[in-house]
């Protein structure tokens, strides 16, 4: 059934072009689609994922990585009093004013970590050593953000937040969600460049000792920031804070992002239209061959053809055209990568991309159905009348 069916994709080749371009077209559509949606998701939880540590602590009611709450200081002695952990640093997230060359200002997210002890740190330095940003006013800037901040490179120097800065290292593929330019420093830096107290910080990273359970150190620190904590002086309360682990918490960020502001489903309902697409093209090509083809199927079945056979060479052509389809496709996907994939991340690996393969494949044969169904219903006799 196999070579009938390429015999019927070599009879029309025009029609096949047209219907492998289609698909193409639908696939390559979806999988950018799919490329942005992964991307947005990475790009959500980035510091989080790349970040060594077992627990994150935040301010109560946190809702958003990139806009948290400011924690109390003393939260941080509570924390490393907890038996069991082995290590507690402080990170904080800022946003400022880079001022360009022209007298302009670009937003820049900057988050703050302790150099000496390296939680936080950027984990993919293109040149430049994190050991600098320790020094007053020195930053990184990113290779995709370069060009949003008059091409920045090693020695540049610039203000931020009004207080003098220099380049001291440049990053490679770090992104925040929002696409301002990520940058990394020291806390007293990131807390100078955001005009914030000397003490302030927005989470606090937490390692847990090997010998200890995480999840006994976790309860702990849950149940710790649940009470309400005071002071020696009543009149001055602790804040309340909450501890996650640290699936839990990038979880939460990516959460935030995709599903509350409904961007997961504006890209979840592109690829879906692009996937109809696809359906209705193959669907309305196969059907269009099928009736064109009528007349042989009905000869087939007369000459003792059971339905089976007949229905594989329908779901034959449809395979033919899925498969060099979802390889077009893959290179509109390559292309988009490599001529905005400075601008907006696209993540696709090439395990998803071979999986997205079957589900080309699945979707050509779905649109084959009703061809399949006109051909079962179809009685030898009738091809024949007149």
């Amino acid at each position: 059934m196999l070579a009938l069916a390429l015999r019927i994709i070599k009879h029309q080749p025009v029609r096949y072009f047209v219907a492998l371009m289609g698909i193409s077209v639908a696939a390559g559509l979806a999988f950018i689609q799919l490329g942005l949606y992964f991307g947005f998701k990475e790009n959500a939880s980035i510091i989080v994922d790349h970040t060594e540590g077992d627990i994150w602590v935040c301010a109560q009611f946190h809702e958003n990585f990139d806009f948290p709450k400011v924690l109390n200081p003393r939260v941080m002695d509570v924390v490393r009093s907890t038996r069991g952990v082995k290590s507690a640093n402080p990170m904080l997230i800022v946003f400022s004013k880079w001022k360009l060359e022209v007298g302009a200002e670009k937003t820049v997210q900057i988050v703050g970590y302790d150099v000496e002890r390296r939680v936080g740190e950027p984990w993919r330095m293109l040149c430049g050593f994190s050991e600098e940003l320790n020094t007053p006013g020195a930053v990184t800037v990113d290779t995709t953000a370069r060009r949003k901040l008059d091409n920045a490179d090693i020695g540049w120097t610039t203000e931020i937040g009004r207080v003098k800065a220099q380049v001291v290292g440049v990053t490679d593929g770090i992104r925040s969600f929002q696409g301002n330019p990520m940058l990394f420093t020291d806390m007293d830096n990131a807390r100078s460049f955001g005009r914030m107290r000397p003490d302030a910080m927005h989470y606090i990273i937490v390692k847990v000792d090997e010998k200890v359970d995480r999840d006994e150190v976790l309860n702990s620190l849950r149940l710790l920031g649940e009470s309400e904590m005071r002071s020696r002086q009543p009149d001055v309360p602790v804040r309340d804070f909450e501890a996650f682990t640290k699936a839990e918490f990038s979880k939460k960020a990516q959460d935030y992002w995709l599903n509350s502001t409904g961007a997961g489903l504006a890209l979840g309902m592109a690829a879906l239209m692009g996937l109809v697409v696809g359906v209705v093209v193959a669907g309305q090509v196969l059907y269009t061959s099928t009736l064109e083809h009528i007349k042989e199927y009905g000869t087939l079945k007369a000459m003792g053809a059971s339905n089976s056979q007949v229905a594989a060479t329908i779901i034959s052509q449809a395979v033919v055209g899925a498969l060099p389809a979802h390889i077009i496709a893959g290179g509109f996907l390559y292309t988009a990568q490599r001529f905005i994939g400075g601008v907006i991340h696209l993540s696709l690996d090439f395990r998803t991309y071979c999986v997205l393969g079957l589900f080309t494949v699945g979707v050509c044969v779905a649109a084959s159905m009703l061809s399949v169904y006109k051909v079962l219903r179809l009685e030898p006799a009738e091809v024949f009348k007149g």
